[in-house]
């Protein structure tokens, strides 16, 4: 268990074997095991005068560059913006006081894998604020958390409204799950289920898990990437689409940055909920 020591895995949980989070340096093939303060994030970025995004932005940046040995292209963009988006997610919704996170490049395989996982309160809890779904089980919850314009701050009739390029919009698990599906995989866990998604819409499993918190795990096929940025304003369309569509469920405009990579998305699944609500008023 060599590898898993030198990254950091053992220590992070008390065991004095290997490295401990964040000793080693890592390479343009790998990034051990880090933990990342959240409060320590939040207190950089007002001390730099910028949104907590823009911090979490120039991380994830780091990170994309060390992995792809570039400060440009699809792998670098679609990693820099995957990551940020999950960073994102613990930071304003999680409670957590921490986070960890670890990913490794295999060129050669054309594949891209990181792992995310933080013991914040969990998606269900993170929702249950949301009158207009039902996030009442770990199940529902983690289906509605991978939904576009799907959040527990910003919804209809909700009383603060955050503004700008980084406001909570529910857009960025969607974005980063769909980005995997691209020939890739995207697992989430949380509470008592786990989740696996693969290309295939009717690739979905669940399984049985016990964990206080969230986890996330992306798989990206580099060679699938080739022609994600000549889509971005198709994708940016069809965010605000939702926006318009489904006003009933959703009253909020989707946040740029989350927009910045999006992919495509059912409306039948939006329809069947505004059917389900308008059948309940």
């Amino acid at each position: 268990m060599t590898y898993a020591g030198h990254m950091g895995f053992f220590q992070a949980f008390g065991l004095d074997f290997g490295k401990a989070p964040g000793e080693a340096n890592g390479s343009r093939r790998y990034l051990p095991l880090k933990l990342f303060r959240c409060e320590q994030l939040i207190q950089s970025a007002v001390r730099k005068g910028v949104e907590v995004g823009n911090e979490l932005e120039g991380e994830s940046q780091h990170m994309a560059e060390m992995l792809c040995g570039s400060d440009s292209g699809a792998v670098f963009e679609t990693l820099s913006y995957s990551v940020r988006e999950m960073m994102r997610n613990v930071v304003e919704h999680s409670k957590a006081t921490q986070f960890g996170i670890c990913a490794q490049f295999w060129p050669s395989m054309n594949r891209v894998e990181v792992a995310i996982l933080d013991r914040g309160i969990g998606l269900r809890k993170s929702l249950e604020n949301n009158p207009h779904i039902d996030a009442s089980n770990d199940k529902r919850a983690i289906n509605y958390a991978l939904m576009p314009a799907v959040s527990g701050k910003a919804f209809k009739g909700a009383r603060r409204r955050q503004r700008g390029p980084w406001a909570n919009s529910g857009f960025g698990l969607y974005m980063t799950s769909r980005i995997c599906r691209n020939g890739g995989t995207f697992f989430v866990a949380s509470g008592d289920t786990g989740m696996l998604l693969t290309k295939k819409s009717e690739a979905k499993r669940y399984f049985d898990c016990i964990f206080g918190g969230t986890a996330i795990r992306m798989v990206v096929r580099t060679d699938q990437l080739a022609d994600l940025k000549d889509a971005l304003e198709v994708y940016r369309n069809e965010g605000y689409l939702i926006q318009n569509r489904y006003k009933e469920i959703v009253s909020i405009d989707p946040s740029s940055a989350s927009l910045m990579l999006s992919q495509d998305f059912d409306l039948s699944v939006w329809d069947r909920i505004l059917a389900k609500l308008k059948g309940t008023r």
